[in-house]
């Protein structure tokens, strides 16, 4: 398996602003809800263009992210062919191959991979993504130390998605999916990412 795709990309967790589970430390909570959101600007697997989809996906893990025993659910774009929506799995997944597989012995149990109507939104330091009936999503990135840029985290011995990671604030999310949950005012990551393999 061959792929390159890069775009955006945020996270919605339910620990307190900064999360210690990209610290190896234990989650705010008495267990950790995260949700992962991916816009492809550009990329293919294989040949097969990958531009303009978009994934989702929700996790429920332990206090102690590290220790495993995940619950995952991933939705893929509803747009894609199936052609793509397979090859958009096999890059999202947890499987053998893809870029998140360093993960998949963390995950103890896939509840479910679902095509749906996913919309992600970006606009100025604020963004939006929703898997229609299921997700809503949205995050605010923080301003840093000089007033302008972002708030940044870099080299963290933990995590999903390229980095640095620009530090936001969660607003309003709520999960009616494998499980449910709402938080808000809670931890955000986000970056531009570029995933190869």
């Amino acid at each position: 398996m061959s792929f390159v795709v890069e775009g955006d990309y945020f996270e919605v967790c339910n620990c307190d602003v900064s999360c210690n589970c990209v610290w190896l430390g234990s989650a705010t909570q008495d267990h950790c809800d995260v949700l992962l959101a991916w816009h492809v600007a550009s990329g293919n697997k294989d040949g097969v263009d990958l531009s303009g989809l978009n994934a989702v996906m929700a996790v429920h893990s332990p206090q102690r992210m590290t220790d495993g025993g995940w619950r995952v659910a991933l939705y893929l774009d509803d747009q894609a062919s199936a052609e793509q929506a397979e090859a958009l799995g096999a890059v999202f997944s947890g499987g053998a191959g893809g870029h998140l597989a360093g993960l998949g012995p963390l995950i103890g149990e896939v509840a479910g991979v679902e095509p749906a109507a996913i919309t992600f939104e970006k606009s100025g330091r604020s963004l939006h993504a929703e898997v229609a009936g299921v997700l809503a999503m949205s995050s605010e990135q923080i301003v840093g130390m000089d007033g302008q840029g972002p708030a940044v985290i870099t080299n963290v011995p933990f995590g999903a998605v390229t980095q640095p990671i620009r530090q936001g604030t969660a607003e309003d999310v709520s999960y009616r999916g494998h499980w449910s949950t709402d938080f808000s005012g809670t931890n955000s990551f986000v970056t531009d990412f570029r995933y190869e393999g």
